[in-house]
């Protein structure tokens, strides 16, 4: 899709379409780029679609190719706060992108997608092309979605869907972007019943927490982190130990509880990990919605 932001005076958002952390509904994932368009801020939506590639026009010069790789690792990159910028292949001139690991990890040398060189930055560094969005972008905080929503599993036979709200790549709409949980609610025929975002969730009488679904969102985004992020309890308070800033993705073998301060190891097969709660909360409401079914 060529997107022209002057073109949609009511503002334009877009997304990286990332995985939901939970999700017993039928429905294919979308990957790509989502896309919201409006003429006039409180008009209906002339684009509320996903696409593979989405080429946005800034100006009579200015244009950002925006592709899901970019739009993912821009996501991972503003969740653990890390600066970016824009760099251009020396050799080739292409605008770098770094993804995966090194979209949350600063680097000097960086390795071309486009020709295969390596160039070095004069700092450690990040690079993505979403950056060029930002002379367009409302600098706007959001605000908490101001609903609250307590379901159950089995009121939904066609699936639920969870997100952590996932702030836009780009925003340009005067209203605020609403933070808190995105859910989708399916009935016993596929159709998606509930389509929003709320201050706080409560599925099967479990109050959802929303850190550990954000961290647990952009650690499953992550292929190296595959099969690394695990649900660790302390074995002298047992409580629930949570992971969070770089140790959220950098799977490593000793944990020091938050609570007590008592140094322990997995007891898992597999010693380098992180932990999250959420695992072991999401394990619980699977089986939930596996007995629901029998």
């Amino acid at each position: 899709m060529e997107l022209d932001v002057s073109a949609h005076p009511g503002g334009v958002a877009l997304w990286g379409a990332v995985e939901a952390v939970y999700d017993t509904s039928s429905m294919p994932p979308e990957i790509g780029i989502h896309v919201h368009a409006r003429a006039a801020a409180e008009g209906h939506k002339e684009v509320d679609d996903t696409f593979d590639r989405v080429v946005v026009i800034l100006s009579s010069t200015e244009r950002a190719t925006i592709t899901g790789d970019t739009a993912i690792s821009f996501y991972l990159s503003q969740f653990l706060k890390r600066d970016v910028k824009l760099l251009h292949c020396p050799h080739c001139q292409e605008a770098h992108l770094d993804a995966g690991y090194f979209a949350v990890n600063p680097h000097r040398r960086h390795m071309c997608q486009a020709c295969g060189r390596q160039f070095n930055d004069s700092e450690k560094s990040i690079s993505n092309p979403v950056s060029r969005l930002q002379i367009a972008q409302q600098k706007i905080e959001p605000i908490r979605a101001p609903r609250v929503l307590d379901v159950k599993q089995a009121s939904y036979p066609g699936g639920v869907q969870i997100w952590a709200s996932n702030p836009a790549l780009l925003w340009t709409s005067q209203r605020p972007e609403e933070a808190g949980l995105h859910v989708h609610l399916y009935d016993a025929h596929g159709d998606i019943v509930v389509d929003d975002t709320f201050d706080s969730v409560t599925l099967d009488g479990v109050e959802l927490n929303e850190d550990h679904i954000q961290y647990f969102m952009a650690q499953q985004a992550l292929p190296y982190l595959s099969d690394k992020v695990t649900s660790l309890t302390c074995p002298r308070c047992e409580i629930a130990h949570f992971d969070t800033g770089d140790l959220a993705f950098s799977p490593h073998r000793e944990h020091t509880c938050d609570h007590c301060n008592e140094k322990f190891v997995s007891k898992e097969r597999r010693k380098l990990v992180v932990s999250n709660p959420f695992e072991a909360v999401r394990k619980r409401l699977r089986a939930n919605w596996q007995s629901n079914r029998i």
